[in-house]
């Protein structure tokens, strides 16, 4: 069976638009080729037999709908009920758990619950399924963080963000000689239910709450990031640089590319240097076609990280590095990422280097690995060498990080980059590669690192210079394992689903363009090229954004369809990502079974010799789902305290209007994007233009508000004025109001953000109260074993 078809498939009648469909039907919504038709229908038949899909009239295709009980996990929301997203996906999609029928799950719990058919749902258009949560499985494991409070005589604790939203009752707050305002990491020793706030202790004290440094080190202990290395993984990276001589002699079974001219470009903070490039164009066409070699020389992380090792084991559970506003976290010890694994200026460097031939027009006509050692000729950020190509030399020392000598070949080759560079994104485009013209900016910190501004990122077209050459060295080592037969980790980017089309179809339609039932990518990129630079641009490209799928690691051979490619891996960052580091050893069978690349075998003679040593692809499959969990981790800490920091600058601009956009429209209301700062805020119903006059009502199949009276309309890509109507930065969101156009900026301030915060803080009270009337009693086993399993881990 074809696992691209088995998820895509899942994927797609797991949607709550889907209406059932017959296989045909199905097949052309999921833009399956003709020639693959058999497969799909296998696909679905052997679904069909595990019961994971079921045939209806006409043999519709359909979910199977939800037994008497399910397990899953839970997903709490603020107003007390939640959702649970089932093992094994049903019918109607996630299982709705009213309020009061939660059993106290929170966020990340697995549950079982009781399953109900309650047929008078169905008539609102929705699911008549509903659930009661029976018995929680399994806490979500993991630390939670908050600033610790004093309140009729009780100790408890807020917990950040809106996993927990209620507070905790604390009794002996003086454990870690934590104070009133202290911002703790606590484990929770009996969780909330009902009006029971629950209990925990503080196992840690972070500092003052509010002070960057505090704030930071509590969303690592949130999100469960390892801030330092076991002593066991900094001693082998100790024993894994002992004999490493960056002057040494050129090891026998290594190419010497000292000789050659090989530079890297990177931000002007960048202490990892994972890839270098150089380049050639030949004066005439060689025999092959080429007329230009670009070489990618990427640090050999594998030489040093040995497979099922120490610094193997950290490397793999972390995933991958954690890029946070003013820190790092890194995949590796210092001593290897910041040291002997860094392509730094004037020292020799283990690298695996990528050759690609190409011709005239940037096609590639031929490619090749080796293992080799490289030095780098010059350091470079990204402003410094787009000015040299420029021939602003005055510019470029401005932004140099290393002494700004600038010699002639330097600028020669920085030329010959660009050309290519712009001669491989033509070619791209051409495909249909996705370019989405978003708006993105870097947050300016002061001494304390407290966020001062916010300015748009530099448009240097250096970064596209580099993020072309990586796409490419990335194809290639894909490629390598395509005509080997061997099964990869790849980097994957399935399709965009049907149902997501239906909004972009109306947006299109505003700008004069029509586009089909599965659109291309080159019909999509020619929609976006349609609007840029027009009002309708900001628009269209976010509901272009809004339709992709979220790219994934994985063997499944998919393809990325945003960078319209067939074969697509992750191989240019071996620092800081694992699915890299995991190519990197296929390179290394590759490389011991070629002579380093030199001689040539017969393609299944080299695959079968190679998938012997190699992962299989359960286990590929194992660690993409591992790598893509750590990667979305990851990027929800560094997007939360990003929002975090700006929200404490923005608490010092209540009542004042911004420019936003609409980038969210639910049934309780709309998310504005301040386009300052690209922080989203919410604007309830009560708070849209004309809402006394008004009824609003979502139209789930356009995906926007329409106003009942006057027909008007609320979507994606709206531009308004908004003002701050308030912040809280415990529950770490924001209230906006849409201002009505016809009114004057005059200040004011929201008032029911502050009616709010008055219910909020009695109901508090009231539970606390409560809390502090039970009488303590010795812990139970069985709450014991509730607490153990609710212990913090990397996750």
């Amino acid at each position: 069976m074809s696992e691209q078809y088995k998820q895509r498939l899942i994927t797609h009648l797991t949607d709550r638009r889907y209406q059932p469909r017959t296989i045909r039907q199905l097949a052309i919504d999921l833009g399956v080729d003709l020639a693959d038709l058999h497969t799909f229908r296998d696909t679905v038949a052997e679904l069909t037999d595990s019961g994971k899909v079921v045939l209806g009239p006409e043999d519709a295709v359909a979910l199977p709908p939800p037994g008497k009980e399910m397990t899953g996990v839970f997903r709490a929301n603020p107003r007390g009920f939640g959702f649970i997203v089932p093992d094994e996906p049903t019918e109607h999609g996630d299982l709705f758990v009213p309020p009061g029928q939660t059993l106290g799950a929170l966020t990340g719990d697995r549950v079982k619950a009781r399953v109900f058919h309650e047929r008078g749902r169905a008539r609102d258009g929705r699911s008549p399924y509903t659930g009661r949560v029976t018995e929680i499985l399994q806490r979500a494991e993991r630390h939670y963080v908050g600033a610790l409070h004093q309140r009729a005589g009780q100790f408890f604790v807020k917990v950040d963000g809106q996993i927990i939203h209620e507070p905790i009752l604390i009794r002996d707050p003086y454990a870690k000689n934590a104070r009133v305002g202290d911002k703790v990491v606590i484990e929770i020793i009996h969780y909330p239910a009902g009006d029971d706030p629950g209990e925990g202790v503080i196992v840690e004290r972070l500092g003052e709450a509010g002070e960057p440094d505090v704030e930071t080190a509590a969303v690592i202990r949130a999100y469960g990031l390892a801030e330092t290395f076991p002593q066991e993984v900094s001693a082998d990276a100790r024993a894994a640089i002992q004999g490493f001589d960056d002057n040494g002699a050129i090891p026998a079974d290594r190419e010497d590319l000292t000789g050659g001219f090989i530079c890297t470009i990177d931000p002007p903070d960048a202490k990892d240097y994972d890839d270098a490039i150089s380049i050639e164009k030949f004066d005439k066409p060689q025999p092959d076609g080429a007329v230009w070699e670009l070489g990618v020389h990427i640090a050999d992380v594998s030489h040093f990280v040995k497979a099922e090792g120490p610094l193997d084991v950290e490397a793999k559970e972390r995933g991958n590095s954690t890029y946070l506003p003013r820190r790092v976290i890194p995949m590796l010890p210092e001593l290897l990422s910041n040291g002997v694994c860094s392509l730094q200026e004037g020292v020799n460097r283990f690298a695996k280097s990528c050759f690609i031939r190409y011709s005239a027009a940037a096609k590639v006509v031929g490619q090749r690995f080796s293992r080799s050692v490289i030095r780098s000729a010059k350091r470079l950020t990204y402003l410094e060498a787009q000015a040299l190509i420029d021939g602003d030399l005055r510019e470029a020392i401005k932004h140099a990080r290393s002494e700004p000598k600038y010699p002639r070949e330097l600028m020669q080759k920085l030329k010959l980059m660009n050309e290519l560079a712009k001669t491989i994104r033509q070619r791209r485009l051409g495909d249909g590669m996705i370019v989405l013209g978003l708006p993105e900016v870097e947050l300016v910190f002061d001494d304390s690192g407290r966020v001062m501004d916010a300015v748009p990122e530099d448009n240097a077209f250096t970064h596209t210079l580099i993020e072309m050459f990586m796409v490419e060295a990335n194809e290639a080592a894909a490629r390598l394992f395509d005509n080997a037969e061997t099964p990869m980790i790849r980097r994957i980017h399935p399709n965009p689903e049907s149902h997501d089309l239906t909004q972009l179809r109306a947006f299109a339609r505003v700008a004069g363009y029509n586009i089909p039932l599965n659109p291309s990518r080159r019909e999509l990129q020619t929609l976006l090229d349609s609007v840029r630079d027009k009002p309708a641009q900001h628009a269209v490209h976010l509901a272009v954004l809004k339709t992709l799928s979220k790219a994934e690691y994985s063997p499944m051979l998919i393809g990325h369809f945003a960078l319209a490619s067939e074969h697509y891996t992750h191989f240019t960052s071996p620092i800081r990502r694992y699915p890299d580091l995991i190519v990197h050893r296929g390179l290394d069978r590759y490389l011991d079974l070629t002579d380093n690349g030199t001689q040539k075998k017969p393609t299944k003679q080299l695959g079968k010799a190679m998938r012997e040593v190699l992962p299989d692809e359960p286990a590929l499959r194992d660690i993409g789902r591992h790598c893509t969990d750590t990667e979305q981790n990851s990027t929800s800490a560094e997007r939360e305290l990003r929002y975090y920091l700006v929200l404490e600058l923005l608490q010092e601009h209540l009542g004042e209007d911004f420019d936003g956009t609409v980038t969210g429209v639910t049934g309780r209301g709309v998310y504005v994007q301040i386009n300052k700062y690209l922080v989203d805020g919410f604007v309830p119903l009560a708070d849209l233009p004309g809402a006394a006059s008004e009824r609003w009502k979502f139209n789930p199949n356009t995906g926007a508000l329409v106003a009942q009276r006057s027909g008007k309309t609320l979507t994606i890509g709206d531009q308004f004025t908004v003002r701050i109507a308030s912040i809280d930065l415990v529950r770490r969101t924001m209230e906006l109001v849409i201002l009505d156009p016809s009114k004057s900026k005059s200040g004011k301030r929201s008032k029911k953000p502050l009616n709010e915060g008055k219910r909020r803080a009695a109901r508090e009270n009231s539970q606390l109260k409560q809390a502090g009337k039970r009488k303590k009693q010795p812990q139970t086993a069985g709450k014991k074993k509730t607490a153990k399993r609710g212990r913090g881990k990397k996750r």
